[in-house]
């Protein structure tokens, strides 16, 4: 077959065009780009129970045998310490308060966790305070028939046990906590001089029953630990290593306010275990030399968040770094279930104060976070809750207020010193068709009251509404002109 030289060559430049557009509108049709979302009206958690109480650090778990029933639980640190239990039958509309029984030698709850087996039996973990300084006389499980307490509570860990938190994959249970010498009791802010390793302990019965305790290792100043469930036996326990921070660590500033130390860092450490909890490798750095945001005291500080999607073998870590307002919130995510990581992306970085991230993995691999945001106040005082999914492996997130209004970020514990601390957890539960994002809310509290420290856990549902920017008939138009291309420059070639 012959043609013209001009003829061939007005072939191949239309099949090069072709081709060339072909590649930017599949390209543009198939981009990920973050999903956007609705969201349903604000609501709050304690409505059925209105008063002074500072609801704060809520952590959630769905029943995996009736998803409609999530429970959630919160620390209430004024007017006294306290932990509630909330469930919610209908998805997180509506709730009610259920009760949690604690031993009789126990008189106050800190740090609750919560977690349902594979059927359905609901499991909450506290650490029970009391003496002078309010600090840690147990580690207790609490198991639940239905919405009633089964039997006593199991001891999991002695005196002294800080940040205790679990995972629980089928009827296999793992916790993780501080351990410090029993001469802690005696300091009511910060952790004894020395290091203090993260312990371990598990149950293959749905929690009647653990094991002696295993020590991590690792030579840090970890705490706050987390421990998620990453599938097929395989735990990762996450914490903050305050490395060399020792003025926050043992709390040499005595609880008062002022700058955070200079010259110091803290880091974000993960530890693995491939036998359901048995033993754990050493740990691996997901992020360091993380500048220190804030003083803290180490009983009330945030840590870091994890979560895990067992599915495809990937693990997520979120926390804040920086001062000022120049504190960010961070995302790193492990395609290899938390053996290496990728460095930490922030999440959207604004003039303003962002903090204390929580995420959780819908079924589907959408990543989803809430965090608090003070970026729409030029005094970087006032704070809003932000949350947003991420539908390309934590690599970009929409985001959006979803609290109705703006309200105080100095109260809470270490409010009236300057040194306040809205808890050390927010809470994330994502699903199918969306996610339920909890965070505490300081409207109606005051200040420079002692006495009126007011928050109230709030919840919102957010809904994607579409596919993560792809288009698939912007796709479907690109495939057409690269397959329109190839031909002519084919026709172009055998003239």
């Amino acid at each position: 077959m012959s043609g013209s030289p001009a003829h061939r060559l007005g072939n191949t430049l239309a099949g090069v065009a072709l081709v060339a557009a072909g590649l930017l509108l599949a390209v543009a049709g198939l981009r990920s780009e973050p999903p956007s979302f609705g969201q349903s009206g604000e609501g709050y958690v304690n409505t059925d129970r209105p008063g002074l109480d500072n609801h704060n650090s809520p952590a959630v778990a769905a029943d995996p045998t009736r998803p409609t029933v999530v429970a959630v639980v919160d620390r209430v640190d004024a007017p006294r310490f306290n932990c509630t239990l909330s469930l919610s039958t209908n998805a997180g509309v509506s709730w009610r308060r259920v009760p949690l029984p604690l031993p009789a030698d126990a008189p106050n709850c800190f740090w609750p966790d919560v977690a349902f087996d594979a059927e359905g039996r609901m499991l909450v973990l506290y650490t029970a305070t009391g003496g002078r300084y309010n600090q840690p006389l147990g580690v207790w499980l609490q198991r639940f028939d239905g919405e009633a307490a089964s039997g006593p509570p199991v001891a999991v860990a002695g005196t002294e046990a800080f940040h205790a938190h679990l995972a629980v994959e089928g009827r296999q249970v793992v916790v993780a906590y501080v351990q410090t010498p029993p001469s802690n009791a005696d300091r009511p802010l910060g952790f004894e001089p020395g290091i203090h390793p993260l312990m371990v302990t598990r149950s293959e019965d749905g929690g009647a029953t653990f094991s002696p305790p295993l020590a991590l290792d690792g030579d840090a100043r970890a705490a706050h630990p987390t421990v998620v469930a990453a599938g097929e036996g395989r735990f990762v326990v996450g914490a903050l290593d305050y490395h060399d921070d020792v003025d926050n660590y043992e709390a040499r500033h005595d609880g008062q306010g002022g700058p955070p130390p200079e010259g110091v860092t803290w880091r974000v450490l993960a530890w693995r275990s491939a036998d359901s909890g048995r033993t754990f490798g050493p740990p691996i750095v997901v992020a360091d030399g993380l500048p220190v945001p804030q003083r803290v005291v180490i009983d009330l500080a945030p840590g870091p968040s994890f979560a895990a999607d067992p599915a495809r073998d990937r693990v997520y870590a979120a926390w804040d770094a920086g001062t000022g307002n120049d504190r960010d919130v961070f995302v790193s995510s492990s395609f290899d279930g938390g053996t290496s990581w990728a460095r930490g992306r922030p999440v959207e970085p604004r003039d303003g104060g962002q903090f204390l991230p929580a995420l959780d993995v819908a079924a589907d691999g959408r990543v989803d976070l809430v965090f608090y945001d003070r970026s729409n106040d030029p005094e970087d005082v006032l704070v809003e809750a932000r949350a947003g999914s991420s539908d390309d492996q934590g690599e970009t997130f929409a985001t959006t207020v979803v609290s109705s209004h703006r309200f105080d970020s100095r109260i809470g514990q270490g409010g009236l010193q300057a040194i306040p601390q809205l808890g050390n957890q927010l809470a994330v539960l994502s699903r199918e068709d969306g996610f339920l994002a909890f965070w505490a809310d300081t409207t109606r509290a005051t200040p420079t009251s002692a006495d009126v420290q007011v928050m109230d856990l709030a919840v919102a549902t957010l809904t994607p509404e579409d596919d993560g920017g792809r288009s698939w008939p912007l796709a479907a138009a690109g495939l057409a002109a690269l397959l329109a291309g190839g031909a002519l420059l084919v026709v172009a070639r055998r003239r």
